[in-house]
């Protein structure tokens, strides 16, 4: 079965073995969704963790990198010393 006669299977409704028309549920993209915020709340990446480590020994701010971060705080971080190092080779 091809690719897109997969895709198609997927989304079209079928009989189960009583009759019924089942629809199948989107659950995959749903769920992907719903832990979203489980994902961005939980500790930070190995690559966050040495991208923090390495920005904030550049921008002479070693106090910005914390062990124990959340992944969502670290992108914050990253940024901001980011833009911070920018701000400061643009003079």
């Amino acid at each position: 079965m091809t690719l897109a006669l997969k895709a198609l299977a997927l989304k079209t409704p079928a009989l189960n073995t009583r009759g019924e028309i089942v629809v199948p549920a989107i659950a995959a993209s749903v769920s992907s969704y719903e832990s979203l915020p489980d994902r961005l709340s939980g500790p930070m990446t190995r690559g966050q963790a040495l991208t923090l480590k390495s920005l904030a020994i550049e921008a002479y701010q070693p106090k910005q990198f914390e062990k124990d971060l959340t992944r969502a705080e670290a992108a914050r971080r990253i940024e901001a010393l980011k833009q911070e190092i920018a701000l400061a080779d643009s003079f």
